[in-house]
């Protein structure tokens, strides 16, 4: 390997393992902030990003950087490897925000998570003004007894923002998650005064801690079965 292939080599992978570092940052504690990431199990989306990001460009960088070539050609190089490795990374960022949990709705008794792709009129969440937790709503669906829990217009509840509402005290009282059943260390942290709800998840489940004014102060994990 010639001196210049490994100056290049070294000064790309570099400096693509420090934007993913700063992107895996943004999106632990911005787009996914703890426990989401667990939950929603898209790490490993992010893992893709990071592999495809990290290794893409240098890899091209090694395959076409040469100490023969002119200034000219390894400029014009070098800027057909960033277009392409800018555009896979933005590609791929664009696609796990959509993916972000956007609102945590309560359902049957359990609370579900929505991504925001999955909300075509976000608008109507933010009028509502309902709470947040780490920049999350969280609310509950009215008229869950529809057929096959969707709307008139066939949209599933879960994704139908016109029928959040502020979760209620009747709703809550409902499939509680037995203070019994709690893991030992829940139970150090917080007393039966709390509500407990099963927050259900794509790749972990985790528990909803309210207190009694019906504001949602924690998120605990829960073992893996």
């Amino acid at each position: 390997m010639d001196s210049l292939k490994r100056k290049y080599f070294s000064w790309h992978i570099t400096s693509s393992v420090i934007v993913v570092a700063i992107i895996a940052l943004f999106c632990q504690f911005l787009w996914f902030p703890a426990p989401f990431l667990q939950i929603d199990g898209t790490w490993f989306a992010l893992l893709i990003l990071a592999t495809v990001d990290i290794t893409l460009g240098p890899l091209l960088t090694l395959l076409l950087v040469s100490s023969k070539k002119s200034i000219r050609d390894l400029t014009l190089d070098m800027s057909v490897i960033l277009v392409i490795q800018i555009s896979a990374l933005g590609y791929g960022l664009t696609q796990i925000e959509q993916e972000r949990t956007y609102a945590i709705v309560h359902l049957d008794g359990v609370f579900n998570l929505v991504a925001k792709k999955e909300i075509a009129k976000l608008q109507l969440i933010a009028k509502q003004r309902l709470p947040k937790y780490q920049g999350i709503y969280y609310a509950m669906v009215v008229n869950s007894d529809l057929p096959s829990h969707t709307t008139t217009s066939k949209r599933p509840l879960l994704y139908s923002p016109e029928r959040f509402k502020l979760i209620s005290k009747k709703s809550m009282k409902g499939s509680q998650f037995p203070y019994q059943k709690l893991p030992a260390d829940v139970k150090e942290q917080y007393n039966e005064n709390y509500i407990f709800k099963l927050l259900a998840g794509k790749n972990r489940h985790g528990l909803l801690v309210f207190n009694n004014d019906l504001k949602l102060i924690d998120i605990l994990l829960l073992p893996k079965q």
